[in-house]
């Protein structure tokens, strides 16, 4: 057996009927939990650590993915332990083993009309499935929009960091004082705009984090799996997709968004289920709104000093700056119109 990774908790394995070890590799993935793979006489599977989400929180996240996984949901469910568990205890920490499931992280950006279709009959499945057949035992999680002179006071604040860390010869100093000048104009032109504090109709359980990086797609780009499901929570329906479209179809820079594509997503997943335009027009504006008013790469620089997302600050900006342009066009799209 070769082992690739230190301090790997190869003990764990024992409690499985997975044949003859050859490797275990890390998986550079994931900032809670960790996984590894392991390659196997009966296959190839992935050995994680739970440390997120653990308990009976987990074993009911193993619970919703039975009930999608019955329902023709591509999920991924654990195998079963020798004692027939789906996690066990060692030394205080919680393991699961999964199937390794092939497939790549996909742009939307990258999908013809069609695959974009059937990706958002998917999630709407996905919901639909969830909705019908999770009953919800806890309130939804209640995401108040921020108010103009909220948002202003934040922006102002980061103004003040920025202007005191002169030097920077990255160029991200520069960058974020465009971006907090421009949304500061914006906020005072377009303070009116604000969505209305309403609550969304439609709620239940949703997975929480979708987007690219939590979907394995085929080699004709159909969903083979949606993963990482430690978000899982009560929210709004038409939020999730809304989101996970912008994720998928952005382009990163000026460009903004992929209408033709995100309507043709947002058709799939109205066909499959259908909260309906004023949800879905809610959702909208409340994501724009998001945008505009959360500044939290520019807050990880300055505040937590983490430059790992400094990159991301120009795409945002871009996205924010194209999308308050083109509001009526996204919405139209996100309608499937």
């Amino acid at each position: 057996m070769t082992v690739t990774a230190p301090r790997l908790p190869d003990a764990a394995l024992a409690h499985w009927d997975l044949g003859q070890i050859y490797q275990m590799q890390r998986v550079q993935t994931g900032l809670m939990n960790r996984s590894w793979r392991v390659d196997a006489s009966s296959g190839s599977y992935l050995l994680k650590l739970f440390r997120d989400v653990t308990g009976p929180e987990l074993q009911f996240q193993f619970h919703v993915l039975q009930t999608l996984g019955t329902s023709g949901v591509p999920v991924v469910l654990p195998t079963p332990s020798r004692a027939g568990m789906s996690t066990i205890f060692l030394e205080g920490e919680e393991f699961g083993v999964f199937p390794w499931v092939a497939g790549r992280h996909r742009s939307g950006l990258s999908m013809s009309r069609e695959s974009c279709r059937a990706l958002g009959s998917v999630i709407g499945r996905l919901h639909r499935t969830l909705h019908t057949a999770i009953p919800v035992d806890r309130p939804p999680k209640v995401e108040v929009p921020p108010t103009t002179e909220a948002a202003l006071q934040k922006v102002d604040r980061l103004l003040d960091l920025v202007a005191a860390g002169r030097g920077d010869k990255t160029g991200f100093e520069a960058t974020a004082e465009q971006t907090l000048r421009l949304k500061r104009g914006l906020l005072v032109r377009l303070a009116d705009r604000r969505p209305p504090d309403l609550a969304q109709q439609y709620t239940g359980y949703v997975h929480g984090d979708l987007h690219p990086h939590n979907v394995l797609h085929g080699p004709d780009d159909a969903v083979s799996a949606i993963l990482d499901w430690d978000r899982l929570n009560v929210a709004s329906y038409a939020r999730e997709m809304a989101r996970a479209a912008v994720f998928y179809f952005t382009y990163g820079d000026e460009r903004g968004l992929d209408c033709e594509r995100i309507r043709a997503f947002a058709g799939g997943y109205r066909s499959a289920f259908d909260v309906g335009e004023a949800e879905i027009g809610l959702a909208t504006h409340q994501l724009w709104w998001d945008r505009l008013t959360d500044n939290w790469v520019i807050e990880w620089h300055y505040v937590r000093h983490n430059s790992a997302c400094d990159h991301l600050l120009p795409g945002q900006t871009g996205l924010v700056k194209w999308w308050t342009i083109h509001y009526s066009q996204v919405e139209q799209a996100l309608m499937g119109r």
